[in-house]
């Protein structure tokens, strides 16, 4: 798969890692050289923020966030991070979820050497098929619902408990299969908390396993989890996710998923101020006006904004003209604070640009409808970021972003044969906000789900939360 490429601004290594029938207000807002296997965003001066406040945006109603930051404005005194995993666990994700865990242990081991104080919450991609049953899609009307450790906490968890399918080693020894084990998020301190110890804890409400809902929703997964779930550490919150979002931490989001984003508009968790029509149609297979009659390719072969297309706008999750809204709006004032990251399903080896950054018109296309996103040959086999480019060898599926890293690949050998080697779909619409990320703020690290490694994406990634810290 592709590699991550480092901007060359860069002045030192960093990383490019519910309630039914509501309508919803924002949280927060309105209520070096060049490493192999990581797409960095560059580090700005944590001495101003990089996007002014827009005129139109001031300010907002909402409740108190306690006293205001000591040091420059966009950057934490504190060395704090509150971190959420947002794990895809769909039928084809084990040995990603294994990656995952073991290169876990790097991350957390950079976080203790920085002298960090962390929270750390998973959430699941499974936010079920309001409207509709689909098979593996449990608990359809909320899924998981955004609700942190959904181990503990989810509904559609429930029916499939990861301990029931979990390969033998998966789960680390301190792993019980009781589900009241873990409270929603987990408490680091690098003065008392043991490295090693703490990774264990974490894969412990981190692995998944692999029967969740196959419809992927990993950005609303968070957008659930953070915003409207109101997940800030504040007096007199109640919700479940209440706690875990610190005023004074930087934020850090990463996803792990090897699938488009099917993030689909249901107007129950509308913001007030923006229209919105259902887009929950697309999940009823017998339902026509769709981009396929496959349910999974009527995430791919949609043209974007098309009346075809059922999902929520991306300026739902990061709009540099409000940042007060979307994951920003967890910090109000200091938006940098916010990283956002994704081990996704991206080219092994990046395009980039004569000076060494992610170009990222070339792999995700300069055309609205990413008509000419990337397309290319990798040593395993063909690869495409293209939107709606159906593989013409296997009519079930688009040409995949990336191939298990290593893996052989054969022309003459049918592209639908199963089992065959791993890949990953592209993640156009993650790939689409880890460069919002990074384009605005200087925040975005993207990375390869096709990998067999993911640790020097969690060394970027916590260096570049920690570039987030005040000198």
């Amino acid at each position: 798969m592709r590699r991550f490429a480092i901007g060359p601004w860069m002045t030192w290594a960093g990383l490019v890692v519910a309630g039914c029938g509501r309508t919803v207000t924002p949280t927060g807002a309105n209520a070096a050289d060049a490493t192999p296997d990581i797409a960095v965003a560059a580090d700005t001066p944590v001495v101003a923020m990089d996007v002014p406040l827009p005129p139109g945006d001031g300010p907002v109603s909402r409740p108190d966030l306690g006293p205001p930051l000591d040091g420059p404005p966009g950057c934490s005194r504190f060395h704090a991070a509150d971190l959420l995993f947002v794990i895809d666990n769909s039928g084809s994700m084990a040995a990603n979820q294994a990656i995952f865990s073991r290169s876990l242990a790097g991350l957390f081991a950079a976080f203790g050497a920085q002298g960090a104080s962390l929270q750390v919450g998973v959430v699941s991609t499974d936010l079920g098929t309001p409207g509709s049953t689909v098979p593996s899609c449990a608990n359809s009307d909320l899924g998981d619902d955004g609700l942190l450790n959904p181990i503990h906490y989810g509904q559609a968890i429930r029916s499939h408990q990861p301990w029931t399918a979990a390969p033998a080693g998966a789960r680390p020894s301190p792993c019980t299969n009781d589900p009241n084990q873990y409270p929603s998020f987990l408490s680091f301190d690098a003065a008392s908390t043991n490295p090693t110890e703490f990774r264990d804890r974490v894969v412990c409400i981190a692995y998944l396993s692999t029967n969740g809902c196959g419809l992927e929703q990993p950005l609303e997964s968070a957008y659930r989890a953070l915003v409207v779930h109101d997940s800030r550490e504040q007096g007199g919150n109640t919700d479940p996710n209440a706690g875990f979002v610190r005023p004074y931490a930087v934020l850090g989001i990463v996803m792990l998923t090897d699938e488009e984003d099917g993030s689909v508009r249901d107007c129950r968790y509308a913001e007030s101020s923006v229209p919105c029509t259902d887009g929950i149609g697309v999940f009823d297979s017998t339902s026509a006006g769709w981009a396929s009659t496959d349910l999974n390719l009527r995430f791919y072969m949609y043209s974007p904004g098309s009346a075809q297309d059922p999902t929520w706008s991306l300026d739902r999750y990061l709009d540099p003209s409000r940042p007060r809204h979307g994951f920003t709006s967890l910090k109000p004032d200091a938006p940098q604070l916010v990283v956002f990251g994704a081990i996704a399903g991206v080219p092994l080896q990046m395009p980039t640009t004569p000076s060494g950054g992610l170009d990222w018109n070339t792999l995700l296309g300069s055309n609205a409808d990413g008509s000419d996103g990337y397309t290319g040959m990798s040593p395993e086999g063909p690869i495409s970021m293209r939107q709606r480019n159906a593989d013409p060898g296997c009519s079930t599926r688009v040409v995949p972003a990336c191939r298990r890293e290593g893996s052989s690949y054969d022309p003459t050998r049918p592209e639908c044969t199963f089992p065959g080697p791993y890949f990953a779909h592209p993640s156009r619409r993650v790939a689409q906000v880890v460069r919002r990320f990074d384009e605005t703020y200087r925040n975005g690290v993207l990375g390869s789900i096709c990998r067999n490694d993911y640790s020097e994406f969690m060394s970027a990634f916590a260096r570049q939360v920690a570039s987030r810290y005040c000198p």
